[in-house]
């Protein structure tokens, strides 16, 4: 059974689309990256999903259970975070807290946990706070009752680096206790380090999911070179831009044969390196016709 299976799933604001044929599966325990820009589709599926809009065609199901009618029962097995959590600016920390562990009906060991892990002021009202320590709340709201399912939106933003890495340590515990995690980020360098898949999502289409594996084995090389490289290029290597007083190229193809062709010339500084995760992806925008400043 896969925790999350949308199916030929549309969506339209009148005549803006919002989904178009979006298909995916997420599995049991896996933690599952969504990628994409501003306006892409991520927040509409997320709504979908949370039975907050409805689709204009197509299946969205969770743990098998058709979002559309199960919402209720549902709900009780997903954590969610939003982008930005809002509360009663009024009310202290702790009675946000007791609100939701007693809708929730948990007892206070997990809310103890987690607001020791991630240093929370429980006496702060919510407007006294910062938008990282309101989000840190939010994370705690989202775990307390210990969903089978976190639906996450951006959930780093906001938090200092320490948090940052704390709650990706968090997250990567509930992938081991079972947990499925459904991550939409922008920030591709924690994408990199927890997620098992990666689905691109751009003007609502789902145009590819990779595998982090797979991501790791792609002979996808940046290069730096002074002086620039002579003559014609290499099949699969591509000019970049000159900064720095240096040549950048990237490289798509065998280490060897790319080593053999740069050893026939002297440079002055020669540096390779793998791509990252947002140089990959970037790549991939830019050959499917978005621009720079997608991600």
């Amino acid at each position: 059974m896969y925790a999350i299976s949308i199916t030929s799933l549309k969506k339209y604001y009148g005549k803006t689309r919002g989904l178009e044929n979006a298909s995916l599966d997420v599995k049991e325990g896996e933690i599952y990256g969504f990628v994409g820009p501003n306006g892409s589709g991520k927040t509409t599926l997320t709504r979908i999903l949370l039975g907050l809009i409805h689709s204009t065609s197509g299946e969205a199901k969770i743990f098998d259970q058709d979002v559309t009618k199960a919402s209720v029962l549902l709900n009780r097995q997903i954590g969610y975070l939003p982008s930005e959590a809002f509360f009663f600016p009024e009310m202290k920390v702790k009675d946000v807290f007791r609100f939701f562990q007693e809708m929730r009906k948990v007892d206070d060991s997990r809310i103890v946990e987690l607001v020791k892990r991630f240093d929370i002021d429980m006496n702060k009202t919510m407007d006294q706070l910062s938008f990282g320590n309101k989000k840190k709340v939010g994370i705690v709201v989202a775990l307390l009752h210990n969903p089978k399912l976190l639906i996450l939106d951006e959930p780093t933003t906001g938090l200092d680096p320490l948090m940052q890495q704390i709650f990706l340590d968090l997250l990567v515990e509930e992938k081991k206790k079972g947990v499925t995690v459904f991550l939409s980020s922008h920030i591709l360098s924690e994408v990199e380090k927890v997620c098992d898949r990666v689905a691109l999502i751009r003007d609502g289409i789902i145009y590819q999911v990779f595998e982090m594996n797979d991501i790791a084995q792609l002979e996808n090389k940046k290069v730096s070179l002074f002086p620039s490289l002579e003559g014609e290029l290499p099949d699969g290597m591509t000019f970049l831009k000159e900064e720095d007083g240096l040549s950048h190229y990237s490289y798509i193809g065998d280490i060897n044969s790319l080593l053999k062709r740069l050893s026939g010339q002297t440079f002055e500084k020669c540096n390779i390196r793998d791509a990252s995760l947002e140089e990959i992806f970037i790549q991939y925008y830019q050959k499917e016709g978005a621009t720079n400043d997608v991600l």
